[in-house]
């Protein structure tokens, strides 16, 4: 059904947006950058008046459909932490390391062996910037020749449950220092002020120890079996130990043994 007193045919929103879907777990899920890129050239008059219209309906559909209620009272669709959070832009910081970022942040560093994440341990994070991923890195402390760690990014679903795989690294464990990864599995785009998840687990028994926040530095998710049991990651018990970063997270278990691992991101 066409809106009220308007012309039938869009010459830019619906035609650009036809293809998208509000699924968030789709490829071609509709974004809030979408939004702003197809909105960004109507300028604010009654020539536009429809179109406009237009954009607001698609808009809160997406809404709707995710959940973001916050994108009605933000400006910028649920920006949300993108405003807060510092970029690296004319500073001489070259990447980020999200796994200190508020708000799932600590600043006590500590070692940690990697022989506990067997199978893959989510942690929460807000994307600082919006863009594709070049490097993936961690912080060697004590080497382990032959082994490697697998660092995987992961979009959430309407839970807030790490869900879907959108690439990972591969990263040697055979020398100490900031290694990091070029050769992603997949080209990993991010959003700025959405949160996703990044997982840890290793491709084979390893003694080797990178940087973490220390355990009780680490923040916790706020979900609990017991009142003091504190939940820092979330484990997917149902994979093989060792394998390979699934393409779909499932969320089995919350885990209070492993500390956050400190992840570096290059844009």
């Amino acid at each position: 059904m066409p809106l009220p007193n308007a012309e039938k045919k869009s010459p830019r929103v619906y035609k650009i947006l036809k293809i998208k879907t509000l699924s968030s777990e789709a490829p071609n899920s509709l974004t809030q950058a979408t939004i702003a890129s197809v909105g960004n050239p109507l300028s604010i008059e009654q020539l536009n008046e429809d179109e406009l219209r237009r954009l607001v309906l698609v808009n809160l559909a997406r809404l709707t459909v995710s959940g973001e209620w916050n994108g009605l009272l933000t400006a910028g669709g649920g920006g949300g932490m993108a405003d807060v959070l510092p970029t690296i832009t004319t500073t001489n910081a070259d990447q980020y390391e999200v796994s200190s970022s508020p708000p799932w942040n600590g600043a006590v560093i500590s070692n940690n062996s990697v022989s506990g994440i067997k199978k893959p341990h989510a942690f929460p994070f807000i994307a600082p910037a919006t863009g594709d991923l070049t490097a993936i890195g961690v912080q060697v402390t004590s080497a382990e020749a032959g082994d490697s760690i697998y660092v995987a990014i992961y979009s959430q679903d309407a839970n807030q449950h790490p869900s879907t795989l959108l690439g990972y690294a591969t990263i040697s464990l055979a020398v100490t220092g900031e290694i990091y990864q070029t050769s992603l599995s997949a080209t990993i785009t991010l959003t700025a002020g959405s949160q996703y998840w990044y997982s840890v687990s290793t491709d084979q028994s390893s003694s080797a120890q990178i940087r973490t926040l220390h355990l009780n530095d680490t923040p916790t998710l706020g979900i609990t079996t017991a009142l003091t049991t504190k939940a820092y990651s979330i484990e997917d018990t149902t994979r093989t130990n060792y394998a390979v970063p699934p393409s779909t997270f499932t969320p089995a278990t919350i885990n209070s043994d492993e500390p956050r691992y400190v992840i570096g991101l290059k844009f």
